[in-house]
């Protein structure tokens, strides 16, 4: 009776499928508008799969992501009373970021959509994105008319600092779409859009992703060898690029500037080395340079960790307890989250939940390696190494990085994780 009365409301696949390629369009919007579609997309396909009966089998991995998010919950629960039942009630709700992952996957998995159209919509978004930025940079306002804000240029994202994240996230499964299909002249088209994504990123003023962007280009070149020349000719003509702005385009310059304080670990061992000790005093120049640094949140992450370090402290407690540790310590630095994943799992649910997180990635690393070391066929092959070159890019422990418990970022996040374990395969034609 009730799959009648659900078969009259959804006919097809139609329209999951257009929610499935739409992914990196919707990505472009507000939270609140990723938020309805997220919802929408996993309550239809949940519909789909109960009206066909398609029976889900988990593997270890969907394991481990449910337990993941059942201890987030826990170690809120545990911390209540220092949290407040708002944010318990919050921690609930991002089980919505499972059942995205869940439905992704095996929308993926069981092959009910077609990748490579979600391959071609990534490609035009953050082609759009990046041509747009380029034009804010050009006009003081992008296509819709948005200026930069807190001197940054985030293009149609307007107020929100995350347009060179966006780009740099869905680069490579955009960079899939050129390498699978029969384009006449691929070579060209993988300059142009090389080029593009990174001028992109770089004029964007989001340092860490183009850091990570940069980071990307040299894991390919590693991997990719039959794409070799091409990869490191655009990494030079990027990196040519970046010299003539940095020399030339002012802003250019003061953003990348201060990266050698950030990047310089001599210069912040060193600095944590005085910091700590009790007979020698940081000057103002030091002060001053250290200042904006990550460095000084991971340290107030660490702190935090140290309180609670098995099963942490909750989610979102970074943003309400960081403040208590300004009045007991100095030099350090509050945020709404760590701004490193790792850290964020510490301060959020301790060693276990980084624990099963890092198990997480071993699974996937395992699988990849395995995957690219037997497939035999070309498309295969690169599939297997641009996904593997996603899960090193983003995982990489020493990056600053968005919350993956807040809608934009944890929305892109768990989609990539989806990505990444649901065995994509695309046969040769």
């Amino acid at each position: 009776m009730l799959k009648n009365i659900l078969s009259t409301k959804i006919n097809n696949l139609n329209f999951i499928k257009f929610l499935f390629y739409a992914f990196p369009f919707f990505m472009l919007m507000t939270s609140g508008y990723i938020t309805v579609y997220a919802t929408i997309l996993t309550i239809f396909s949940l519909v789909f799969f109960y009206l066909k009966s398609i029976k889900i089998k988990f593997d270890n991995i969907d394991y481990l992501v449910c337990i993941f998010f059942l201890l987030s919950s826990i170690s809120t629960l545990v911390n209540i009373k220092i949290l407040g039942y708002f944010i318990f009630f919050k921690s609930i709700l991002d089980i919505r970021f499972l059942f995205f992952f869940l439905i992704l996957k095996y929308l993926i998995k069981y092959k009910f959509v077609d990748v490579r159209i979600l391959f071609f919509t990534s490609l035009i978004c953050t082609s759009f994105l990046s041509l747009d930025i380029i034009y804010q940079n050009l006009n003081g306002y992008d296509l819709l008319g948005f200026r930069p804000f807190d001197g940054r240029f985030n293009g149609t994202f307007e107020h929100e600092a995350i347009a060179g994240s966006y780009m740099q996230k869905l680069f490579l499964i955009s960079l899939l779409f050129i390498f699978l299909s029969n384009l006449n002249n691929k070579f060209i088209f993988l300059t142009i859009f090389i080029n593009l994504i990174g001028i992109g990123i770089m004029l964007s003023l989001d340092r860490m992703p183009f850091l990570i962007y940069l980071f990307t280009l040299i894991i390919l070149i590693i991997l990719l060898k039959k794409c070799r020349f091409i990869l490191i000719s655009n990494l030079f003509i990027i990196l040519i690029i970046f010299i003539l702005l940095f020399k030339n385009y002012d802003l250019i310059k003061i953003r990348y500037e201060s990266l050698n304080n950030e990047i310089n670990f001599s210069k912040v061992i060193f600095f944590l080395k005085k910091e700590n000790s009790e007979n020698t005093k940081i000057n103002t120049n030091e002060e001053r340079i250290f200042s904006g640094d990550y460095i000084k949140i991971y340290k107030s992450a660490f702190y935090l960790w140290l309180e609670r370090p098995i099963i942490g402290s909750g989610v979102k407690s970074f943003a309400i307890s960081c403040n208590k540790l300004l009045i007991e310590r100095k030099n350090l630095t509050c945020s709404t989250h760590p701004h490193n994943i790792y850290l964020e799992i510490l301060v959020n649910q301790g060693l276990l939940g980084l624990s099963i997180f890092i198990l997480i990635i071993i699974l996937l690393i395992s699988n990849f390696i395995k995957k690219i070391y037997i497939h035999s066929y070309k498309k295969e092959k690169i599939i297997n190494i641009i996904l593997f070159t996603i899960l090193i890019v983003e995982m990489w422990p020493l990056r600053s990085y968005g919350s993956i418990f807040q809608t934009v970022n944890g929305t892109i996040f768990w989609f990539l994780i989806s990505l990444l374990s649901s065995k994509l395969l695309v046969r040769e034609n």
